[in-house]
C-alpha cells in the first residue's frame, strides 16, 4: 500500500511536465543550478584581477603656502603649485598586465573544467533516476502480472484444481515483488530528489525522464585519445595559463632593479596679490637608488607559482594518461558484458516468458510455470538495466577524464 501511495505521488507530481531527456537536464543544469552560479562567480574574480592592471601610476598635483616672519620684509608669502609625475621605464608594467590577462584566460578555462565537471555530475545524476525509474516500472509491470496469476489461483482453487499450495507459492512471489517496488521507489525518490536540487532553487518539480539509458555510441581508439588530451582538458590548460602568467609577473619584477624616475615641474608665486608679487618655476627630477629592495620578494614568489603550476599540470596530465586506457577499457569492458545480457539472457528469457504464457493457454503448463518464468524475465530485465547504467557512468566517467565536456559540449559529442 505504501508503495502504491508513493508511486501515485511521483507520477502525479510528473503529470503536467513534459518529459525531459539527458541533454535537456544537463544544459538546464549547467545554466541554472547554484554550483554553475559559483563557477561563474569564480570566474568573474579571475576577470576582475585584470582590471586595471599594467596602468601608469597616477600623477600628483600638490600644492603648498609659505609665510616669512622673519627677515628683510615682513610677512612674505609664497604659493608652491607642484605636479609629480612617476616615469615607469622599465616596461614591468607591460608585464604585470601580460600576467594579468593570463591569469584571467586562466580562470575562463577553470569555468569551462567546471561546466564540464557538472555536466558529468548531472549525466550520472539524470541516469541513475532514469533507472531507478525503469526499475519502478518492470516492478510494476511483474507486480500486476503476478497478481492476475494470483486471481487465477483462486478461481482454480474454488473450483478444486490447485491446492493451496500453488496459491501461497504466487502470494510469496508477490509479496517479493512487492517489497522490491517499495524499495525501488524509495530509490527513485532520492534520486529525482538529487536530481532537482542539481536544478537549483528555482525547480520546484521534476518532470519524469525520458530516453535510451546507454545509447550506442562509437569511441575512438586509445591513441587518438592520448594525442588530445593535452588539448581537451580544460583544466590543464589553465594550469598552463598560470604558469605563463608567473613567468610574465617574475619577468616583470625582476626589472625592479630599474629605477622609477619622477619628474617635478611646477610654479612658485611670490606675495600674490600684492605690490611687487613675483612669480617662478619649479622643476625637480627625483630617482630611487634600487640598492636593496629590488622587488626581490615579487620575483621569488612568482617564480615559486609557476613551478607550482608546472607541477600540478604534470601531474594532473600524468594521472589523466595513466587512467585513460583503463577507462577506456572498463567501458569496453561493460558494453561487451552488456551486450552479451541482452542476447544470451534477456532475449532468451522473454522467449521464456512468452512460451510459458502460450503453453498455458494451450492447457500444457501450470500456472507455476508462468511464476517461473515471470521472475526469470524480470530479473534479466533489472540486471539490463543495471548494466545499462554501469555503462553510461562509465561513459561519463571517460567523457570527463578524456575533457570532452569542458568546452560545455553537448553528450553527442565524442571524446
Amino acid at each position: 500500500m505504501a508503495s502504491s501511495i508513493l508511486v501515485v505521488l511521483l507520477a502525479g507530481g510528473a503529470a503536467a511536465q513534459s518529459p525531459l531527456t539527458e541533454a535537456q537536464y544537463a544544459e538546464q543544469v549547467v545554466a541554472a543550478s547554484l554550483e554553475a552560479r559559483i563557477a561563474e562567480a569564480e570566474a568573474e574574480v579571475g576577470r576582475a584581477s585584470a582590471v586595471g592592471a599594467g596602468r601608469w601610476p597616477n600623477p600628483t598635483l600638490e600644492w603648498q603656502r609659505e609665510k616669512a616672519t622673519s627677515g628683510a620684509t615682513e610677512g612674505t608669502s609664497q604659493d608652491i603649485f607642484n605636479v609629480s609625475i612617476p616615469l615607469v621605464l622599465s616596461g614591468r608594467l607591460g608585464l604585470e598586465s601580460e600576467a594579468a590577462v593570463r591569469g584571467a584566460q586562466a580562470a575562463e578555462a577553470s569555468l569551462a573544467r567546471a561546466r564540464g565537471e557538472l555536466r558529468h555530475e548531472a549525466v550520472r545524476t539524470f541516469a541513475t533516476a532514469l533507472a531507478a525509474q525503469e526499475r519502478r516500472a518492470i516492478l510494476e509491470e511483474s507486480l500486476s502480472a503476478l497478481r492476475r496469476l494470483a486471481e487465477a489461483i483462486a478461481v482454480r482453487e474454488q473450483a478444486g484444481e490447485a491446492a493451496g499450495y500453488d496459491r501461497l507459492r504466487i502470494e510469496t512471489e508477490t509479496a517479493t515483488v512487492e517489497d522490491a517496488l517499495s524499495g525501488a521507489v524509495l530509490d527513485e525518490r532520492q534520486a529525482r530528489a538529487e536530481a532537482l536540487r542539481l536544478l537549483g532553487p528555482g525547480a520546484k518539480a521534476l518532470p519524469p525522464f525520458q530516453g535510451p539509458l546507454a545509447p550506442e555510441r562509437s569511441l575512438p581508439a586509445a591513441s587518438q585519445l592520448q594525442a588530445e588530451l593535452e588539448a581537451r582538458r580544460a583544466d590543464a590548460r589553465a594550469l598552463e595559463l598560470e604558469a605563463q602568467g608567473a613567468q610574465a609577473a617574475r619577468r616583470g619584477a625582476a626589472r625592479g632593479w630599474i629605477p622609477d624616475p619622477t619628474v617635478n615641474a611646477g610654479a612658485q608665486l611670490l606675495d600674490v596679490g600684492r605690490p611687487g608679487a613675483g612669480a617662478g618655476y619649479v622643476v625637480g627630477l627625483a630617482i630611487p637608488l634600487p640598492l636593496f629592495e629590488r622587488r626581490q620578494g615579487q620575483e621569488a614568489q612568482a617564480e615559486a607559482r609557476r613551478q607550482l603550476a608546472e607541477a600540478r599540470r604534470a601531474a594532473l596530465l600524468h594521472a589523466a594518461r595513466s587512467r585513460l586506457t583503463t577507462v577506456l577499457e572498463d567501458v569496453a569492458g561493460r558494453r561487451e558484458r552488456r551486450v552479451r545480457q541482452r542476447e544470451g539472457v534477456l532475449t532468451r528469457a522473454e522467449e521464456l516468458r512468452r512460451i510459458a504464457h502460450a503453453a498455458y493457454r494451450g492447457g500444457s503448463a501450470d500456472l507455476l510455470v508462468l511464476v517461473d518464468a515471470e521472475r526469470t524475465a524480470r530479473e534479466a530485465r533489472l540486471t539490463a538495466v543495471d548494466l545499462a547504467l554501469g555503462v553510461a557512468e562509465a561513459e561519463a566517467d571517460l567523457f570527463l577524464l578524456s575533457g570532452a565536456w569542458d568546452g560545455a559540449a553537448p553528450r553527442s559529442a565524442q571524446p
